[in-house]
């Protein structure tokens, strides 16, 4: 004879309502490791690539003006990295929106900076020097880190809804 579940009420079981609910658990639970997972490691790779893209504007003596700064230190790093945290916990939403707003502000941010804008910050004023190629790469690779996140955060922000609308259908039912 099966046993129910301690979660279930005895006279809610059903065998085949408890296979639903057991699926559904298992692939919010497969859904929250994976997505968990991928913005671990895109937050964590645009993090080292920041580290080194700051490396070389401070060799390189390129300055940012305080509005910048602060909007390079709260926006282009420590969002994603509190979006990070918080999609590991139960406020997987909001991380995956903190992710993406951060993500695409950094993207915005940094395109216009680096390629857009002539000044000392643009990829074309660097010397040919060790330092003048690591920014540029970096510059590729943060346009390229964030543009992932971005769509890491809308990706699995649009699966957290799916799934949760499929959720919402199966109990009424």
């Amino acid at each position: 004879m099966r046993r129910q579940p301690d979660f279930i009420d005895e006279g809610a079981w059903h065998p085949a309502l408890n296979l639903r609910i057991f699926e559904l658990t298992r692939q919010n639970q497969s859904g929250v490791n994976r997505s968990a997972k991928y913005v671990t490691a895109i937050v964590v790779a645009h993090l080292l690539v920041n580290i080194a893209h700051g490396l070389a504007h401070r060799e390189l003596r390129i300055g940012l003006d305080p509005p910048a700064s602060i909007f390079v230190i709260v926006v282009v790093l420590v969002s994603p990295l509190l979006a990070m945290a918080l999609v590991w916990t139960t406020k997987k939403r909001i991380g995956l929106i903190l992710l993406s707003l951060s993500m695409l502000g950094s993207l915005l941010f940094g395109f216009y900076h680096h390629f857009l804008v002539a000044s000392p910050d643009h990829v074309r004023s660097q010397p040919p020097s060790p330092w003048g190629i690591v920014f540029v790469l970096t510059a590729y690779g943060l346009l390229i880190t964030e543009a992932i996140g971005a769509y890491l955060g809308v990706h699995f922000l649009w699966i957290a809804t799916e799934t949760s609308n499929k959720t919402v259908k199966v109990r009424f039912r």
